[in-house]
């Protein structure tokens, strides 16, 4: 099946989407249509998402009696977080997409979690471990046409997260997959916390939003929201090359 021409997009006409979550430990696929949630499926923490994510998506797609020449766009968070996860979820997402000449549309790990969190005029920062005592943090504030980034992505120490960000007037909601995170903020500071399941779903339905909005979806446009260098990146870094002085 050939890919709808782009303008199919925008006439009202039924969308199905395929999205996949892999930079939380859990790993999870959904598949949307017209706005409605058709199926998702999450795994829980230990398991591999290398070996689990093809299997996991034919699962779904075979649930629901569908073949994936009959998506029509797909959708994929980029991060920030699991570096591997990331990586896993983007191949197998570029692959399909290439191979079945579909749109692919890649949104934030941040922004999927404050979608699902925040209610309709609200601010609030979506809060991702990073480890080593600090967080990956956005600001959003919610609005009827979707949501409008205010500050971020950055990469800050957990321990100054809310001062870092909740210098504003009116009461801050965060938005946080981490459990054990132990955020003091002022007293209308309302933390959310939401376990550590990304939601494919969310994914799902903002690609659709997009797609429909205008997003061509290239998959060559697709790319990794690392926001930290990898630990190999950092070493190599810091590392002088030969003849070079260590203090350049």
């Amino acid at each position: 099946m050939a890919l709808r021409p782009a303008s199919a997009l925008h006439l009202g006409l039924k969308v199905i989407v395929l999205a996949v979550h892999t930079t939380t430990p859990c790993l999870s696929v959904a598949v949307v249509e017209d706005g409605r949630l058709l199926a998702e499926r999450t795994l829980p923490p230990g398991r591999e998402h290398l070996e689990n994510l093809v299997p996991l998506i034919k699962t779904v797609i075979a649930e629901l009696r569908l073949t994936l020449k009959q998506i029509d766009g797909l959708a994929v968070a980029v991060g920030p977080g699991s570096f591997s996860g990331i990586r896993v979820g983007m191949s197998v997402v570029k692959g399909i997409a290439l191979a079945l000449c579909k749109p692919a549309v890649g949104i934030s790990s941040l922004e999927i979690l404050a979608s699902g969190r925040l209610h309709i005029g609200e601010i609030g920062v979506a809060v991702i471990d990073a480890r080593r005592g600090e967080s990956y943090a956005a600001l959003y504030e919610k609005r009827d046409n979707g949501l409008i980034l205010l500050e971020g992505p950055m990469l800050t120490k957990t321990e100054n997260l809310l001062k870092t960000v909740g210098e504003r007037p009116g009461k801050l909601a965060v938005c946080t997959g981490q459990e054990m995170l132990d955020l003091h903020g002022p007293e209308d500071t309302d933390v959310r916390r939401v376990g550590l399941t990304g939601s494919a779903a969310i994914c799902a339905l903002l690609a659709e939003q997009r797609l429909r909005g205008g997003d061509a979806g290239s998959v060559h446009m697709l790319a990794p929201l690392y926001v930290r260098r990898s630990d190999a990146e950092q070493k190599k870094a810091i590392v002088p090359t030969k003849g070079s002085n260590a203090q350049d």
